[in-house]
């Protein structure tokens, strides 16, 4: 499990940084990586960027950076996987806005990472804002990715808790509760839509009381139990998607050479236009239903069971390589952000080492601006790291973005447009299995 801590840096981030890059701390340094800035020079890097959100009127609250520490149980991870861990959550976290320096310390018994990132986002200079409701977010993120490698939970969420009272009750099957969330979970299992999800509970004893909220009570329970209070998956709103996803629930057909003749019969009213024996069809199923199959193939002349197949094959293939276009776009994206910053604080500190040729003493201009010297020649490593050898100009730096932008915003839509094709075909799939059809004459 990983215990997550945060607080703010006011004072001076570069003595926090200097803790945790010590060496001793981080195996010889082996434990340390960043993201947007050097690690040597990330307080330098920091301030140049708040300094250029003050300048775009951003410069709210007094927060230098904030200090994360992801804490893991003694002997539940290696170094490496902690730090990969930290990288992770960082980057969920920070989304690739916000510089920050990651370190894994191996100095105690219990592995952990320290993880300082920049109060000022290099994207749209916005101010990271720390409160309970991002606190508990920090923890979700990290409570997902502990389930996904095998560690346990243990971070609050937000979500309200149990009194001790209630928790008494619920362990020992006597809470009003307990018993409800039950119900429910069966009468939505069993219902197809919302009036049919109350007549279940009705049946079951409740009483149901529609208001503002909606809330059901027990034969001999005194007071009415609201729905929100069971929690999120329970809301109203949540009740009616769950009930919604009954509808497309696609059951897999004992016999495929059965679906294979139901798409026969319904393809051949498609071919020969009788809409007598479709509306046959339509009578024992749902006509909305009935209407986008008719609709579906009969658009895209899908006429045979093989060409059926290969079209569903087709745009299962076409979501997946969206998804891989996006996620690379987001990559590149992250990657052109992080130039357009190094280029734009590169520049101002080769301003600052040019000036030093018309200063009437070098030597002292030089002491005075080491601070951008040290700098100039840590962003020269890191944009040639990242392949820079010539700096771009930034407009062309900046149309590049603006292209990646307009590609993923375009490939979004697109698999958005697939995805509706996928629930299409889910339902189309679904009719074909339904007995009623081999009823049809």
């Amino acid at each position: 499990m990983a215990y997550i801590k945060i607080f703010p840096i006011k004072v001076t981030d570069k003595k926090a940084l200097d803790y945790i890059t010590n060496p001793d701390k981080t195996d010889e340094k082996l434990l340390v990586s960043s993201f947007g800035c050097s690690p040597e020079t990330a307080d330098l890097e920091f301030a140049m960027t708040r300094e250029s959100a003050k300048k775009n009127g951003m410069d709210k609250g007094n927060n230098l950076a904030f200090h994360l520490i992801q804490s893991f149980k003694p002997g539940e991870v290696d170094a490496e996987t902690a730090h990969r861990l930290g990288q992770q959550f960082a980057d969920e976290v920070l989304k690739g806005k916000y510089e920050y320096v990651i370190s894994t310390h191996v100095d105690k018994n219990h592995i952990h990472n320290h993880i300082i990132f920049n109060a000022a986002s290099f994207v749209d200079h916005h101010k990271y804002v720390s409160n309970k409701r991002s606190y508990h977010k920090l923890c979700r993120i990290s409570n997902r990715i502990c389930q996904e490698n095998g560690l346990a939970t243990s971070m609050p969420t937000g979500e309200k808790g149990k009194s001790y009272k209630e928790n008494l009750e619920y362990h020992r099957g006597t809470s009003w509760k307990a018993k409800l969330r039950v119900n429910v979970d069966k009468a939505i299992w069993s219902s197809v839509n919302y009036d049919e999800f109350l007549q279940k509970m009705q049946l079951t004893g409740y009483e149901v009381r529609q208001g503002k909220h909606l809330s059901f009570r027990a034969p001999e329970q005194k007071n009415f139990t609201y729905m929100k209070s069971l929690g999120s998956y329970y809301t109203e709103e949540n009740v009616r998607v769950r009930l919604e996803q009954n509808r497309y629930k696609t059951k897999t057909p004992k016999h495929l050479s059965r679906e294979a003749r139901l798409y026969i019969n319904i393809s051949t009213y498609v071919t020969t236009g009788n809409r007598e024996g479709f509306e046959r069809w339509a009578k024992l199923n749902n006509l909305k239903e009935a209407a986008r199959t008719f609709n579906y193939l009969s658009e895209n002349n899908l006429l045979n069971y093989e060409d059926f197949q290969q079209h569903i094959s087709d745009v299962d293939a076409s979501v997946k390589a969206a998804e891989l276009r996006i996620a690379k776009i987001r990559n590149e994206l992250t990657t052109q952000t992080v130039i357009q910053k190094h280029c734009d604080s590169y520049r101002l500190c080769r301003k600052v080492i040019e000036d030093c040729k018309s200063a009437k003493n070098p030597k002292a201009y030089r002491t005075r601006h080491q601070a951008e010297y040290q700098l100039h020649d840590s962003l020269k490593k890191e944009l040639q790291d990242l392949g820079i050898t010539k700096i771009p100009s930034s407009d062309k730096i900046q149309k590049r973005i603006e292209n990646l932008e307009s590609e993923q915003s375009s490939t979004v839509r697109e698999k958005q447009d697939l995805q509706k094709k996928q629930k299409t075909l889910e339902i189309i799939q679904q009719n074909f299995c339904k007995r009623t059809i081999a009823s049809t004459p």
